[in-house]
């Protein structure tokens, strides 16, 4: 089945109101969201499909699809360090206090510990103050590729680094003015955080304000 037969059959079946909503498999969704990515899809069927999934509430085994499609359209980086730690924050930011863990990474990189985060400029639905705005105001590098980022890890006098969603998924980075054109959250809030382009032997993440140990 080529990628707008794919997206169509999707559509048909998880966009019918919420009683006939249907959830699709892990290889559907990830099949789908890896044609968006491409940019293979339209926006209008793109809006479509995201919103629709929203709706009727995405199954796990959608989130693993989508997940799974952000992956293998992501620049991914294996760090040469015993343990790295990885905060990912909500992309959209915050809108009522300072995202302080922005001044994390080059502390914890003074205590032995090489730590990067990520993040992109501004997002949908909050809009909010993101740590790239305040990497900027300190005027350090936010355009890192994650070769850069990786080295800046492995060299224990930085120890740390930005790495920015343009620079490591460009496809999903693509799809910024679209979400906000969707104006609510989608499973791309829920999962894009969870990418993790570098890492390390063994990888703490740092997720909001949960801890996932890998």
């Amino acid at each position: 089945m080529n990628t707008q037969d794919l997206m169509k059959s999707i559509i048909q079946r998880v966009a019918t109101g919420p009683d006939l909503s249907k959830d699709i498999a892990f290889e559907e969704a990830r099949d789908g969201m890896q044609a968006i990515l491409r940019g293979e899809i339209d926006d209008v069927r793109s809006a479509i499909f995201l919103i629709a999934l929203r709706m009727k509430r995405e199954s796990m085994e959608e989130n693993e699809g989508i997940l799974a499609a952000l992956l293998a359209q992501s620049d991914k980086q294996q760090i040469n360090v015993r343990d790295l730690v990885d905060l990912g924050d909500p992309y959209s930011g915050y809108n009522r206090s300072i995202p302080i863990s922005s001044f994390l990474p080059p502390l914890l990189a003074e205590l032995g510990l090489p730590t990067v985060i990520h993040g992109l400029d501004s997002v949908s639905p909050k809009f909010g103050l993101t740590h790239r705005h305040i990497n900027q105001a300190l005027g350090l590098n936010v355009d890192c590729s994650t070769e850069q980022a990786k080295n800046r890890l492995e060299n224990a006098s930085i120890g740390w680094s930005y790495v920015d969603q343009a620079s490591y998924c460009s496809g999903l980075h693509d799809l910024v003015p679209l979400r906000e054109r969707l104006i609510k959250r989608t499973v791309i809030n829920t999962v894009e955080t969870l990418i993790g382009p570098l890492r390390g032997k063994t990888t703490h993440s740092i997720l909001g304000k949960e801890n996932i140990w890998k």
